[in-house]
């Protein structure tokens, strides 16, 4: 019996089938597709390294050691502005760092000059502005002082505002155990740091906690100064982008670097304060700065 031949369904296949037309991709998307930006409330989830022990261990934080001890029931915290440059802002910041690691004279031959924009797996980090020193508050305190510290920023008056850097300079904490290399910051027209830290500062001082440039900001108190006169307090805010165990030479004469007109022209916008208790962030959003009416 003879067999059938029966065609084979791949060739009909092909002589039928219709070529797949290629989607166009139009010139903005090729390439890679640029990913939104994650919400700040996210990236303060990961803001700082998880603690594993409550003993300090030098080692494994580039010789650094703790200013406050640990203790059971004390919540260490901060308040400050935050600022995560871009990374063409990161890029000259970055800069900055390598020339004064190759310019600067250190004390040590061993000295290094850590970067605070990345941390060690090359991530980038976000910088800030400190509105307090650091505190310590007791379990029971932190809901009132978190209340308290957010009626005062709300009715302090200020509005978002941008600040521009003017300089670097070396700068040593309380107990010179540590050298930050600082951008320091622009007096602004409102005089908003200003009146951000004396709010803070007031806020301290009812729960019998350390003031920031304390001795600066009684000078002012009473006195009528218009947007001219120098206000020591507010220009010691600056922003830390690397630091060192050991004290540059430039550390000891306080002299200020100048910076390159790209990194002076940076404009630093602030729309929120961060309250960092324990290893919980809160963000305190400022109003919106107000427009100027037009004149007609």
């Amino acid at each position: 019996m003879a067999l059938v031949a029966y065609s084979d369904s791949s060739d009909s296949d092909k002589g039928d089938a219709q070529p797949m037309k290629k989607r166009k991709v139009s010139d903005g998307a090729k390439g890679k597709t640029a990913l939104p930006p994650l919400p700040s409330t996210f990236q303060d989830l990961y803001s700082s390294t998880v603690r594993t022990s409550t003993q300090d261990d030098p080692a494994l934080h580039g010789g650094r050691k703790r200013v406050t001890p640990h203790i059971e029931g004390n919540w260490p915290t901060h308040v400050y502005l935050e600022w995560r440059p871009n990374p063409e802002e990161a890029q000259l910041l970055a800069g900055l760092i390598a020339a004064q690691h190759a310019d600067d004279k250190v004390a040590s031959e061993q000295s290094n000059i850590h970067s605070l924009l990345q941390n060690d797996l090359g991530v980038s980090l976000p910088l800030h502005v400190s509105l307090s020193r650091p505190l310590v508050l007791r379990t029971e305190q932190k809901e009132p002082f978190l209340d308290r510290l957010k009626n005062a920023i709300l009715t302090s008056g200020v509005h978002t505002f941008t600040v521009r850097p003017y300089g670097l300079r070396w700068h040593s904490n309380e107990s010179s155990s540590r050298y930050f290399l600082v951008l320091g910051l622009e007096r602004t027209q409102r005089a908003e740091m200003s009146s951000l830290l004396t709010a803070c500062n007031r806020v301290a001082k009812a729960f019998d906690q350390p003031l920031l440039y304390a001795e600066d900001t009684n000078t002012e108190k009473g006195k009528r100064i218009d947007a001219r006169t120098p206000r020591p307090a507010e220009e010691k805010c600056h922003i830390s982008i690397a630091w060192s165990l050991d004290a540059p030479e430039s550390s000891q004469s306080g002299e200020v670097i100048p910076i390159p007109s790209a990194v002076a022209g940076l404009e630093i916008p602030f729309s929120e304060i961060k309250v960092r208790i324990g290893q919980d962030v809160t963000a305190v959003a400022l109003p919106a700065a107000r427009k100027k009416a037009a004149i007609f």
